[in-house]
């Protein structure tokens, strides 16, 4: 009876405490327009299993170090991406492939519309911690109530 109760108990924390795999988390620089940005990008797994995308893109000549963060749908099949900036300042519409990300941004009122052209750099680890820290703030300040 012991080893059934143990062995649920085991079954149960898996299942409860189970976190999103992580499939990728790169980094992105290059132009939307005329303006560097940079857009850093993670795809994750839930256990549905579902995957889906989160991001956040700055612009380089904000010396703040403010990002915008992302709403985004990805549609896996075609490796496409549709971005939402929160408080709704635009939307991405991007194509990964190659290493590139390709695409339009689109204003609210659709009267606005600029190239995005960006490539995948090579990122370390330290980096890629603090841009994740960056994400999870920025999540904080966007959801808090």
């Amino acid at each position: 009876m012991k080893l059934k109760i143990i062995a649920f108990l085991m079954l149960l924390s898996q299942i409860g405490f189970a976190q999103d795999t992580v499939i990728s988390q790169e980094l992105y620089e290059g132009k939307l327009s005329t303006m560097d940005i940079s857009l850093y990008l993670k795809i994750q797994e839930d256990g549905c299993p579902h995957i889906y995308a989160t991001g956040m893109y700055k612009y380089k000549q904000n010396k703040t170090d403010n990002w915008l963060l992302l709403k985004i749908v990805y549609a896996e099949e075609r490796n496409q991406f549709t971005m939402v900036e929160h408080f709704n300042t635009g939307v991405l519409i991007l194509t990964r492939k190659d290493g590139k990300l390709q695409g339009l941004w689109i204003s609210p009122d659709g009267k606005k519309q600029f190239e995005v052209d960006l490539t995948k750099v090579k990122t370390s680890k330290e980096t890629i911690e603090k841009l994740e820290e960056k994400l999870d703030l920025e999540y904080y300040y966007a959801n808090d109530c």
